[in-house]
């Protein structure tokens, strides 16, 4: 045989490895068509799985969303999905446990975190609560995250305002000022949430400053005038909700503010301009209230101070000389104010909206 030929057993050889390489290509391609397949009907089921859990009662999206992760168990969505569903439900410590077992794997997800600090929440553990919603803020989101932050930082606060942390609550508001100064219905919702937490000059800054580019804003001045309110600046209060009302008339909520307002303008016997009869003729209508609230009052115990009560219906039967009006009115006012300590520290029942302006005008008397 001539050097270089090759013989007719090593052609039989070569062409059988072919075949052999080749059914192996096949057959490869085939596992990887299949395994991909299998992959993408194991996805599609999943993910079927999953909406079905979206669209579900609690109790059965709990049972969904456990299907999917059956088949999908790295998914974390799926996760995350369970341990609301779980939440929603009021399973709790298989929602904690769900949500930490994610966060073992990223701890800084703030979807995660926020999920987490829900639950906790629901549990009563505030304070844990509290880190959940700051990992939550400072964590990284896939989507959207300057949005995200500013609604968990305006969740974490209504939930101080919730437990009365309103030192903790204006730290957490401050940071949002300069979030988004151009918003204007952000800018409002701060402003209410200042008021919310004792800051009501801060809150008036920031209805000012909306009002100084909307003056026409009916919402801003109500605002302003609650803010005034809150700081005891009962006139200017009037004023703002007047103008507030004038601008949406139809405001139910902006009327009664307007009229209480007036209420508390009308009863205060120590406003500037009045004479010496028209402040005692409210230092009676202020003992005539106080003295209502007590009797109103049915959770009181009895006998009450008896000696109190005379003397207050002794002082409205009786009325003063016009050259005694001064120190009748300071012994009105005192009487007036010391019913009303009995009715606040006795009576279980809340103030009614009928004692609401007595009790501003006492307060500020008081001050």
């Amino acid at each position: 045989m001539a050097n270089g030929e090759t013989s007719p057993s090593s052609r039989s050889v070569l062409g059988t490895l072919a075949l052999v390489f080749l059914a192996m290509v096949i057959l490869s391609s085939a596992d990887t068509f299949l395994a991909r397949r299998e992959r993408s009907e194991n996805h599609a089921e999943a993910e079927r799985l999953a909406a079905a859990g979206r669209m579900a009662d609690p109790i059965h999206a709990v049972a969904d969303f456990k299907s999917a992760i059956s088949i999908e168990r790295e998914n974390p969505d799926y996760w995350l999905e369970l341990g609301k569903a779980q939440l929603a439900a009021g399973q709790l410590s298989d929602a904690e446990a769900t949500l930490t077992e994610l966060l073992r794997r990223d701890s800084t997800s703030g979807a995660v975190n926020l999920a987490l600090a829900r639950v906790l929440v629901k549990e009563g553990r505030i304070a844990d609560a509290v880190s959940a919603y700051h990992r939550a803020i400072y964590g990284h989101w896939d989507r959207g995250a300057e949005a995200n932050r500013v609604d968990v930082r305006f969740e974490l606060v209504n939930l101080l305002a919730r437990q009365g942390s309103k030192e903790e609550s204006l730290a957490e508001l401050l940071p949002l000022l300069d979030m988004a100064p151009d918003d204007l219905e952000l800018r409002k919702r701060l402003g209410h949430l200042f008021l919310a937490a004792g800051s009501a000059p801060r809150a008036g800054e920031i209805f000012r400053d909306i009002l100084s580019s909307h003056p026409q804003d009916a919402d801003a001045y109500a605002g302003l005038g609650e803010s005034e309110f809150a700081g005891g600046n009962y006139q200017t209060a009037h004023t703002d909700f007047q103008t507030a009302a004038n601008l949406r008339p139809s405001d139910e909520a902006i009327h009664g503010r307007l009229e209480l307002s007036a209420e508390v303008l009308g009863l205060d016997p120590m406003r500037r301009g009045l004479s010496p009869e028209e402040q005692y003729r409210r230092s009676l209508k202020m003992l005539d209230l106080a003295t209502a609230a007590i009797t109103r009052c049915a959770s009181l115990p009895s006998p009450l101070d008896s000696e109190t009560i005379e003397e207050a219906q002794k002082a409205m039967e009786n009325r003063s000389s016009p050259a005694r009006l001064s120190d009748a009115v300071e012994s009105n006012l005192n009487l007036a104010e010391q019913l009303w300590k009995i009715r606040q520290e006795q009576c279980k029942q809340a103030p009614t909206a009928e004692e609401e302006p007595l009790r501003l005008v006492l307060a500020k008397i008081a001050q």
